[in-house]
């Protein structure tokens, strides 16, 4: 279960702060889905950077699972994303040296895999979304969407509780 309490994030501008996020309350079952509309500058993927540990609120509360992610230090933040949640980027994030396979295997041998198991479980979620004959192409050889579905298999790599896109 996703808990978010009286949320506040808010940025330095030239002009002065602005205030993104002003007391967003969410509660998100386990199982469930949602999706965040809102226009552009309306706080969306700041929301989606707080909980997944790439910002920090100015104030507020985010658990998960009934852990909070507040006070804890860089490094559990780096391991809860690691480990906690997958991450699915707007801008992708794949690694342009690296095949699609590859871009899926890495995080798992990050996370303890071995290197025949990581490449086996890239090998199927590559075949989940379609892309199983694109497996040796570098992100250049591959269309946008192709790479959104890479992407999304990557977040979905090690069986994530929470899947942030």
């Amino acid at each position: 279960m996703l808990i978010v309490e009286n949320l506040h994030k808010s940025f330095a501008t030239a002009q002065g702060n602005l205030a993104v996020l002003r007391g967003v309350d969410l509660q998100l079952p386990g199982g469930s889905s949602l999706a965040l509309m809102g226009e552009s500058g309306s706080g969306k993927s700041t929301l989606l950077h707080l909980v997944a540990g790439l910002e920090r609120p100015d104030s507020g509360r985010i658990l998960v699972d009934g852990v909070a992610l507040d006070g804890r230090r860089e490094a559990e933040l780096a391991r809860w994303r690691r480990e906690g949640i997958g991450l699915v980027f707007q801008q992708y994030n794949l690694i342009p040296s690296l095949t699609a396979r590859e871009n899926i295997a890495v995080p798992l041998t990050l996370t303890g895999h071995g290197r025949k198991e990581s490449f086996a479980r890239a090998d199927e979620l590559l075949e989940q979304v379609g892309l199983s004959e694109r497996a040796g192409h570098l992100p250049s050889r591959l269309s946008g969407g192709q790479m959104q579905r890479v992407a999304v298999a990557r977040g979905l790599g090690h069986n994530p509780p929470l899947l942030l896109a």
